[in-house]
């Protein structure tokens, strides 16, 4: 399975290629044929990953909603950032995603671009009622990501925001 916009591939990744990508990202591009990116997963990413995977693990049936899914710029068949949903959806149809970007990509309309094509993807499934992302509060391009995406901010802490679809 893989989700298309106009400059991008999003591929969530089968447990293989997650597992790979926990020993090295280099190690995930080379087997998904991807243009080396040279980049990493920093330690809270990756801390989060490895959660992330055992989830799927244990919950093979859901592994789309602990996968990480990359995004690959068509162009260049390179990996520029990765998106997640933080598992399953809650007993009210609600999921949260998390995405981020590698920094020479950022500012172009990649993340706006994929974070469109995986909320078109999870608001098809009929037990997704709504999707929701916190951001930090001063994160203002993953502001901008939301609120061209069509959503809306609905609390706050002293750190970060919380949105929601509509």
């Amino acid at each position: 399975m893989q989700l298309n916009s106009q400059r991008l591939k999003i591929i969530p990744l089968e447990l293989q290629h997650f597992k790979l990508l926990l020993s090295g990202v280099d190690k995930m591009e080379k087997a998904l044929n991807l243009s080396p990116s040279d980049s990493g997963l920093n330690e809270h990413t990756l801390s989060a990953m490895r959660w992330l995977y055992g989830q799927a693990e244990n919950d093979k049936e859901n592994y789309l909603f602990y996968t990480n899914w990359q995004i690959i710029l068509k162009s260049e068949n390179i990996s520029i950032g990765s998106a997640c949903f933080k598992g399953i959806p809650d007993n009210t149809g609600t999921v949260e995603i998390g995405y981020g970007i590698d920094e020479k990509f950022r500012c172009k309309g990649y993340m706006t671009e994929a974070v469109k094509e995986i909320l078109k993807w999870a608001l098809a499934k009929n037990e997704i009622k709504c999707v929701t992302a916190e951001t930090e509060k001063d994160n203002i391009a993953s502001h901008k990501v939301m609120i061209k995406n069509g959503m809306i901010l609905f609390k706050e802490t002293d750190s970060t925001y919380f949105w929601k679809t509509k």
